[in-house]
C-alpha cells in the first residue's frame, strides 16, 4: 500500500528506528523505482541521529536519509541494517502533482469571485421569481376581468328582464 502521494523530483525523507537502542550497523535504504528495479543511484546509507527515547530518556538509534524519485508510479524503499536486526519496506505513490500544492491551489480560489458569482445567481433567481410572480398576477387579473365581464353580462340580462317586467307592469292594460 502506498504511503501518501508525492511529486516527482521532490525529495522524500526516510526515517529508520533501530530495533535496539543503538546499532553499530549503518542501515542502507535500497530504492526500487516505478519499474520495480533497484535504483542504485538513489539507494543510500542513512545517517545516525541520536535522540532521547520518549519513555526511557535513553538515547535511541534513529537514522535518517532521503531519495528523490524522478518518474511517476509506485516507488518502494527497503531499509535494513548490516546486523540483520530489522528490515522495513514502505511504498510511496509518486505523481506529477503534490497534494499539499493542490490543497493550497484550491484554498487560494478567489472567494470574492465566488461571492460575486453567488450574487449574480441570486439576482437571476430574484428576477425569475419576480417574473413568475408578475405572470401569476397577470393571470389572476385576466381571470378577474373575465369574471367581471361574465357578471356584467349576467347583470345586463337581469336588468333587461327587470325592465321588461316593469314595462309590462306599468303598461296601460295592467293599470285599472
Amino acid at each position: 500500500m502506498a504511503s501518501g502521494t508525492h511529486k516527482t523530483d521532490v525529495k522524500i525523507d526516510l526515517v529508520y528506528q533501530a530495533a535496539a537502542c543503538l546499532s553499530n550497523a549503518i542501515p542502507a535504504a535500497i530504492v526500487h523505482n516505478s519499474a520495480a528495479a533497484v535504483d542504485t543511484a538513489r539507494s543510500t546509507s542513512l545517517s545516525s541521529q541520536l535522540v532521547l527515547g520518549a519513555l526511557t530518556g535513553v538515547a535511541v538509534g534513529r537514522y535518517v536519509g532521503n531519495f528523490t524519485p524522478n518518474t511517476t508510479g509506485d516507488w518502494t524503499v527497503t531499509i535494513k541494517d548490516n546486523n540483520s536486526a530489522g528490515e522495513v519496506s514502505k511504498m510511496y505513490e509518486v505523481c506529477g502533482y503534490d497534494i499539499a500544492t493542490v490543497g493550497n491551489a484550491v484554498s487560494a480560489i478567489d472567494t470574492a469571485n465566488i461571492a460575486s458569482q453567488l450574487l449574480l445567481t441570486q439576482s437571476a433567481v430574484n428576477v425569475a421569481t419576480a417574473s413568475d410572480g408578475l405572470l401569476q398576477q397577470s393571470s389572476i387579473i385576466s381571470s378577474v376581468k373575465s369574471a367581471q365581464l361574465v357578471m356584467q353580462s349576467t347583470l345586463g340580462s337581469y336588468i333587461s328582464n327587470v325592465e321588461s317586467a316593469v314595462d309590462l307592469i306599468s303598461s296601460p292594460a295592467m293599470v285599472s
